[in-house]
């Protein structure tokens, strides 16, 4: 029975989609809208773009076909954010002009029902979120890559690490770094590791840091730190060693020499393919990470095999602060240290930790974000009959409204999904699946009700305004 009523559905979205001529309508309305609101959001985003970089352009000399090149290439991130806007413009706009003219009601009372007027916006939607799809994997991430290329390129004067907070560097023979924020040369959270080093793993914590090149030198200066030295053949063999300041010198020949063959990319420079693959190196680490937890640990704590990572580290935390304040005698003298070495681990376990869920992050993005162009379409339908009046400024004060809202709520999943506290999935899916419940309510709505929202609160906000404006001029009076 079920099966029976999905293809009953299914062919009427068919039928009203595409076979009836009011569709054909319907798509014309809202394609027009799409193409101008595309034109007039993109511009506003470059322009706004172009005032954040044209301090960093003027003055270097550069030639205007370098200067277009740069804007050709920052187009694409772009149009990758202006596209569900446009969107959701276009669906307020084509919808309220139809309601505006009571062509909704003609088509109602014509006894075509909400949900098949509403599928030829549906299937605009599914069609933009498809090509977006393919966009944002296929076409993006080339111009992201070749737009920092080239910027690197205009804005750096001399010899540097190419250092991007968030995720690891591994262009450096026999290192990776990871800086959890950098301010120019100011480095915060710098995680420096070097898995085999003459049959030692060296990681070197340190709480900030500066970036300095001096000649043919990229020089590290870490504050207040520790490095873990630990025998990968002995875990027994363990040391930590704890400073104020400690410096690093690398030579730039090597780096530039590296950087150039290794073409390395962040995470908004790769397609899907590529973050799986990086995803996979980086459980590897992870995994042998865990193993040497797990090692060190179970002669000490009962169980440790079969514990949940977090859930061991809360023990030996525990264990270790009652041992510190003395309310807890140990036999086993060994254990501070095997704690040190253990909570030292773990930073860097939680390090590969937060880079996996950052690559899952952006997989995710690019699907979720191109998927919001259907989210916009059962929001903005329903919406744009119920405002009928306003046109284009309606439309774009709403669509801005709406956008802003699914933006606060998609960065703000991306940095607790980057720290690993939600899941990369519900951090990025979240915003559609609320604006998904307001539209399924703003459909049955407008599918039950047939009201409109004539903003007269909007009205009565002026006008008590206005008033209070002129009691306060006959009181200064």
């Amino acid at each position: 029975m079920t099966m029976k009523y999905l293809r009953i559905i299914a062919k009427d979205i068919w039928r009203y989609s595409f076979g009836w001529i009011g569709s054909r309508y319907i798509y014309r309305e809202i394609v027009f809208p799409f193409i101008y609101s595309i034109l007039v959001v993109t511009f506003v985003l470059l322009t706004n773009f172009l005032v954040r970089t044209i301090d960093k352009l003027l003055g270097k000399g550069l030639p205007i076909k370098i200067i277009f090149n740069f804007l050709y290439l920052n187009m694409a991130w772009i149009i990758a954010l202006s596209v569900p806007m446009a969107t959701l413009v276009a669906i307020l706009m084509a919808y309220g002009r139809l309601s505006e003219d009571n062509e909704i009601i003609a088509m109602r009372a014509g006894g075509i029902n909400f949900i098949s007027i509403l599928s030829p916006g549906i299937v605009f939607g599914v069609i933009t979120c498809i090509v977006m799809i393919y966009f944002n994997n296929n076409i993006l991430p080339e111009f992201n890559h070749r737009a920092r290329l080239l910027t690197r390129d205009i804005y750096r004067k001399r010899p540097d690490l190419d250092i991007e907070p968030g995720y690891f560097v591994e262009n450096i023979s026999g290192y990776s770094i990871y800086v959890s924020r950098r301010r120019k040369e100011e480095l915060e959270g710098v995680v420096i590791y070097s898995p085999d080093r003459e049959g030692h793993q060296v990681t070197i914590y340190a709480d900030r840091g500066k970036l300095n090149v001096i000649e043919n030198s990229v020089i590290f200066d870490l504050f207040d730190g520790e490095i873990h030295e630990l025998d990968k053949k002995e875990f027994e063999n363990y040391r930590i060693l704890k400073f104020k300041k400690h410096r690093i010198v690398i030579p730039v020949d090597n780096l530039t020499l590296k950087r150039t063959e290794s073409g390395r990319r962040g995470d908004r420079e790769m397609t899907i393919k590529m973050m799986k693959e990086k995803i996979k190196e980086y459980e590897k680490q992870r995994e042998s990470i865990r193993k040497k937890i797990i090692y060190m640990a179970k002669n000490y704590i009962n169980n440790a095999e079969n514990m949940e990572i977090n859930h061991l580290i809360k023990i030996i935390k525990r264990r270790k602060a009652e041992i510190n304040k003395g309310r807890m005698k140990l036999e086993m003298g060994k254990f501070l240290d095997t704690a040190g070495r253990i909570i030292g681990e773990y930073q860097l376990f939680m390090v590969y930790q937060r880079q996996i869920n950052r690559y899952l992050v952006e997989i995710h993005k690019k699907f979720s974000i191109p998927f919001a162009c259907i989210v916009f379409v059962l929001v903005g339908a329903p919406l744009g009959i119920m405002v009928r009046k306003g046109g284009m400024f309606v439309g774009a004060t709403l669509s801005i409204f709406f956008f802003v809202l699914y933006y606060v709520f998609l960065i703000g999943g991306e940095e607790l999904a980057d720290y690993a506290y939600v899941s990369p999935f519900w951090a990025m899916w979240t915003p559609n699946l609320l604006l998904a419940a307001v539209g399924a309510y703003l459909i049955h709505y407008t599918r039950w009700e047939q009201k409109q929202i004539e903003f007269k609160f909007i009205k009565k906000i002026l006008k008590k305004l206005r008033l209070e404006g002129k009691e306060r001029e006959y009181e200064s009076c």
